[in-house]
């Protein structure tokens, strides 16, 4: 069955040059960064600076 609603979800990305920032997310929610920021239609795996609070989440939380 294919889906007819539109859907909520964001495909462009970033929308300024300060938002390119490499999120890391979970298998469990790919679409919430550790840092929370919502990164839904995001682009996987930028190159792009990895994001400092997701990196200090993910060493805190023994995840790497």
């Amino acid at each position: 069955m294919s889906r007819t609603t539109p859907q909520d979800r964001r495909v462009d990305g970033p929308t300024s040059h300060g938002e390119e920032i490499c999120h890391i997310v979970t298998e469990e929610d790919p679409d919430t960064a550790l840092c929370g920021k919502d990164v839904t239609g995001w682009p996987w795996n930028p190159p792009w600076p990895y994001c400092v609070v997701c990196l200090d989440l993910m060493h805190s939380s023994g995840g790497g």
